[in-house]
């Protein structure tokens, strides 16, 4: 992707990854979407609190199979407390989701709807759901609000927007979907161990 300049103080902006759609300036902290090579101003992003993470934007790590890089940071709150989510990618390859919650850490990729099967809308807590020759079992449902984001993304985002939220496991597999409307979107990983995360220099 070309090179192009910030909106707000004109500074070079170089997104990471082909796939960006949303990017933070990291002169000023204005928020811009990407579309067709343009940029627009993207609004309020919202101040993100540092709190501790073994995650760290913009700092690579290694756990387990996946070595990434963090490039963007969105923080949900869901009524008990909030959660980050960092996109990351790898050296080749498609992005993956890194779920950081109290200590409690989740690598997902996208995937698409049709495959997950075995309900109807939202699935209800215990209800069982098939994915890749997979049954798992519901085991949280809620809602959570976007409160703030950083960085690259990969979708645009919106300050306040809400979505239902699914997490289904199977062992120490996770299948994750988010409902909103008529929309729906889900993911698929695994958990991680944090004490087996690795920052690299």
């Amino acid at each position: 992707m070309a090179t192009m300049n910030c909106l707000q103080c004109g500074d070079a902006l170089a997104p990471r990854f082909a796939a960006a759609r949303m990017l933070t300036c990291p002169s000023c902290g204005t928020t811009m979407f990407l579309e067709d090579q343009m940029v627009r101003l993207a609004g309020q992003q919202g101040v993100l609190h540092e709190l501790p993470s073994p995650v760290v934007l913009g700092t690579s790590f290694r756990a387990g199979r996946y070595n990434l890089l963090p490039v963007g940071l969105a923080r949900y709150d869901y009524g008990r407390g909030t959660w980050d989510e960092y996109w990351c990618v790898p050296p080749s390859g498609e992005g993956w989701w890194v779920s950081v919650d109290e200590g409690e850490i989740a690598v997902q990729r996208p995937i698409a709807a049709h495959f997950v099967t075995g309900y109807r809308g939202r699935p209800a807590l215990g209800t069982m759901v098939s994915y890749d020759d997979r049954n798992y079992e519901v085991q949280e449902s809620d809602r959570a609000t976007l409160i703030g984001w950083r960085g690259e993304l990969p979708e645009p985002m919106v300050m306040g927007e809400a979505h239902d939220f699914v997490n289904c496991t199977r062992g120490n597999l996770l299948l994750s979907g988010e409902f909103w409307g008529d929309g729906e979107a889900w993911f698929a990983g695994e958990w991680l161990d944090p004490w087996d995360l690795r920052v690299r220099a």
